[in-house]
């Protein structure tokens, strides 16, 4: 999920040099950088001619504007719209103009408008060093993932991800406390890499460990520094690079073995070698996508079932439904109650059925992205100038649109703030979740199975129930953070309790 944007800074990528030379060749940039800094922030913003409107400006010191913007982005953004009370206001970030944009005609213009270019919007505003992305090798893996998203492929796979959905939760033991915000990344990911790099890593759950701890170091990076001199690269960006070159030799490494070996097996890493990929594409594709998918599915997964632990008519709901898909493609009686035989049952249930005869688990899931991803999409105007209502938004800018401004809009949702999957689908047209316009989420289909495979071992091995840090049974449902846009983490107290059903038959929540 969100695919398209976090898996920008890989695709381009050059196999690594040795870490002297990096860090030679960023202590000279950083000397050209301080040597020009004055420059570049005194740089003029986009101009307009007089006889254009430009919106009006959140003012205020930049370094508040900048820490805000990148800790507190979610309030950032509500208090602009709120303080200029304008649909559509501008702030600077650095030497950037930014405007962010609200409303039903600025998100059309959003998704709709070619000269919005979100490669050069996301390769700037993350906060990153740009890595010359080159749009033709982003669309040659995009290929390649729909390729991985086959039917035939996905039906392949989908034993083997339940495998790793079970080995993982089963390290939980029968009962406990569980924080789902670090527990539930930690399957999905596992099941990500199982899924788009090497069969020969997702076997060796070691190796998995570390990619996962090289990862959360990457991920931990994408902001940048919150001063002045943000643009200059900090110990954040050293450690990203650390991290980046580690990731890159578990995957390079898992590529010469399976050449030099001889040996084919199933899996993407195969399937790249088999079409007469590159390395150097095969080894980007297997660094790409599972930070891209893992942490995304991880954070809805998460989101799932904390809201089902807490709301149990739902989760009984889903329970019923995944029982009835079992009914309905076991003949034999069933096995005895265990977590392998849970694999079993699911593992007969074909890809068909779960994805078109899940209509309670799909509700949930589209409700959860709708109160649980705090994405904000970012774009720059390419040119010429876009006229927005009676504002322009002149070359060279850059615009926002948080997905909050449709996804707790009341008029498009009653009660917005209500995790609630019966809620009326009146404006479907209008559903964000995977993305918007031409830039909708490429690895969704993965990202759903994935999602639901989850939550239907889950729900038929557990007891779940949403309880405070001290075990004690709470009222109040989870809140996310919205601000937090990369774990989105509970604003509240509140984890969950496990435990293991002791049958089938078993209804309890």
């Amino acid at each position: 999920m969100v695919l398209r944007d976090t898996l920008l800074s890989w695709v381009s990528a050059d196999p690594f040099v040795p870490f002297k030379t990096i860090t030679t060749l960023t202590v000279i940039v950083v000397a050209v950088l301080a040597f020009t800094y004055l420059i570049l922030n005194a740089r003029d913003a986009p101009s307009l001619p007089r006889d254009q409107l430009s919106p009006p400006e959140l003012l205020g010191p930049a370094g508040k504007i900048t820490h805000t913007f990148f800790d507190n982005q979610f309030d950032f953004l509500a208090d602009g719209f709120r303080t200029t009370a304008s649909a559509v206001f501008r702030f600077r970030l650095f030497h950037n103009e930014v405007m962010a944009v609200s409303g039903e005609e600025a998100r059309q213009t959003f998704f709709r408008e070619k000269a919005l270019n979100l490669y050069q919007g996301f390769q700037v505003l993350i906060g990153t060093i740009p890595t010359g992305l080159d749009p033709h090798a982003l669309s040659g893996i995009y290929k390649r993932l729909n390729v991985l998203q086959r039917p035939d492929n996905l039906q392949f796979l989908l034993p083997r991800l339940l495998l790793d959905c079970h080995r993982k939760m089963d390290s939980w033991g029968n009962e406990g406390l569980l924080d789902p915000t670090s527990t539930v990344h930690d399957v999905t990911f596992q099941m990500i890499v199982r899924a788009v790099s090497s069969f020969d890593v997702a076997d060796n759950a070691a190796l998995v460990a570390r990619l996962k701890k090289f990862y959360d170091i990457i991920d931990a990076s994408v902001k940048p520094l919150t001063t002045n001199l943000a643009w200059v690269p900090g110990f954040a960006t050293f450690r990203k690079v650390w991290a980046s070159m580690n990731v890159y030799r578990i995957f390079s490494k898992a590529l010469e073995e399976r050449k030099s070996s001889g040996i084919k097996r199933e899996d993407a890493l195969q399937q790249l070698l088999d079409s007469g990929e590159s390395s150097k594409c095969i080894v980007g594709f297997m660094m790409g996508l599972p930070i891209a998918g893992a942490r995304s599915t991880g954070t809805i997964g998460t989101w799932l079932l904390l809201f089902l632990s807490h709301e149990h008519e739902w989760l009984a709901a889903v329970r019923k439904e995944i029982e009835t898909l079992i009914s309905t493609y076991t003949t034999d009686p069933l096995p005895t109650f265990s977590p392998q035989s849970i694999v079993d049952v699911l593992s007969r249930i074909p890809l068909s059925a779960w994805e078109s005869q899940t209509p309670n688990l799909d509700l949930c899931i589209r409700e959860t992205l709708r109160r649980a991803q705090p994405h904000t999409a970012v774009r720059k105007n390419t040119g010429p100038d876009i006229k927005l209502g009676s504002y322009t938004i002149p070359s060279g800018s850059f615009v926002l649109y948080p997905f909050a401004d449709t996804f707790f809009d009341a008029s498009v949702y009653s009660e917005p703030f209500r995790w609630n999957p019966a809620r009326s689908l009146a404006k479907e047209q209008l559903f964000l979740g995977w993305g918007g316009g031409t830039h909708m989420c490429k690895g969704q289909r993965l990202a759903s199975l994935t999602m639901k495979l989850v939550v239907a071992y889950a729900c038929l091995r557990f007891k779940l129930d949403l309880v405070n840090h001290l075990g004690q049974p709470i009222s109040e449902p989870p809140v996310p953070d919205m601000n937090d846009f990369l774990t989105c983490q509970p604003k509240n107290d509140c984890t969950i309790k496990f435990s293991e059903r002791p049958d089938w038959t078993d209804s309890r929540a």
